[in-house]
């Protein structure tokens, strides 16, 4: 049978991500003894072993590591649609208008980029109300999975536009900076991936600064992104 229930995938998805049956169920909420029997009737309806059991503990089969894999983005999905449902019916907020788009961007970036979008969208017909999110570095992917955001401003190579459709709007030097004492010559060029392991500046959940000659520093390019 190949129908999996929302149920099973989140009683999976707490063992598979705690790899211990007693705080899986302490985190569902629920007795272990019913936790343990709804995993084994799950691995025999799909034919597999999800879990290995010893006494060192819990650990994920090569199929329980796919199966937590697809579980996360078909409970992403789920909330979603829910998330989306009801904003589409002005149930997430009382007396908002109901056509209302939700757009995240990073915090205090983007503003000139922004600005223009925004303008030129309200310029459309029956253009919906543009609610802008500000999120942390590397969060929109998320967000967009989950249903909290319908679009968002993203950066590639930084953030994964997988699963999404995209259109390309503008594309940007980056250059890094080292403090003066830095050991790396002044005359020779700094290739990224030595750079970026350097012990210097990380904003929170983003990629390193490091200094780069311009001619060699890669191009982050920004692309409106939305679920496909």
């Amino acid at each position: 049978m190949d129908t999996l229930e929302t149920r099973e995938l989140r009683y999976f998805m707490a063992v598979a991500e705690e790899l211990h049956f007693g705080r899986a169920a302490e985190r569902l909420g629920m007795a272990q003894p019913p936790l343990s029997r709804a995993i084994q009737q799950l691995e025999r309806r799909l034919g597999v072993s999800l879990l290995e059991r010893n006494r060192r503990g819990v650990s994920l089969t090569g199929a329980g590591e796919v199966l937590l894999q697809e579980g996360r983005a078909a409970l992403d999905a789920i909330t979603a649609a829910a998330r989306r449902t009801r904003r589409a019916g002005g149930a997430d907020r009382p007396g908002e208008p109901r056509h209302r788009l939700v757009l995240a961007v990073k915090a205090a970036a983007f503003h000139e980029l922004l600005q223009k979008l925004l303008d030129a969208y309200a310029a459309e017909p029956d253009a919906a109300e543009v609610e802008v999110l500000p999120s942390g570095t590397c969060e929109q992917e998320e967000m967009l999975r989950d249903g909290r955001a319908d679009v968002a401003l993203m950066h590639a190579p930084f953030n994964s536009l997988a699963g999404f459709d995209s259109e390309e709007l503008m594309t940007e030097g980056q250059i890094a900076i080292l403090p003066a004492g830095h050991p790396s010559p002044r005359t020779r060029l700094c290739p990224w991936p030595t750079s970026a392991t350097s012990p210097i500046f990380r904003s929170p959940a983003g990629p390193a600064t490091a200094r780069i000659h311009p001619a060699q520093a890669p191009r982050s390019t920004t692309r409106r992104s939305w679920p496909s």
